[in-house]
């Protein structure tokens, strides 16, 4: 069995860009939410070879591995206020994720009322 431990590090090198860590953003008005992740992978392998009781000779190898993508925070920016929301344990506190959702209502109504003040200042010229 031919293991190639290095085409397995490559593989996963291209694979964790810089798209991966920081996920695509969201626009909501002016308001963009950009979520930051965690990422880990770990891999191993192993082989080794023997003779049995009956003297025959046997080789044997192995390999597994594993990743884990986990949200690590929001970054919530709005204008020129950049803000980095942490989920999970990273925050210190459980529900952290819970505030963006309970943000986002109010973000969204104040935007509804800016756009209608845009709308009706640009019907009153």
């Amino acid at each position: 069995m031919n293991f190639d431990i290095d085409h397995v590090i490559q593989k996963v090198t291209e694979a964790l860009t810089t798209k991966t860590v920081i996920g695509d953003r969201i626009e909501i008005g002016d308001v963009v939410l950009i979520p930051i992740m965690n990422v880990s992978f770990g891999f191993g392998g192993g082989g080794g070879d023997g003779k049995s009781s009956g003297n025959e000779q046997g080789s044997g190898a192995g390999g597994g591995g594993g990743a884990r993508m986990t949200v690590s925070g929001m970054m919530v920016v709005k204008g020129d206020d950049v803000t980095f929301i942490p989920t999970g344990k990273s925050a210190g506190k459980s529900g952290s994720i819970e505030k963006i959702v309970d943000a986002l209502p109010e973000l969204l109504e104040k935007m509804n009322k800016k756009a209608s003040k845009e709308k009706d200042e640009s019907n009153a010229e």
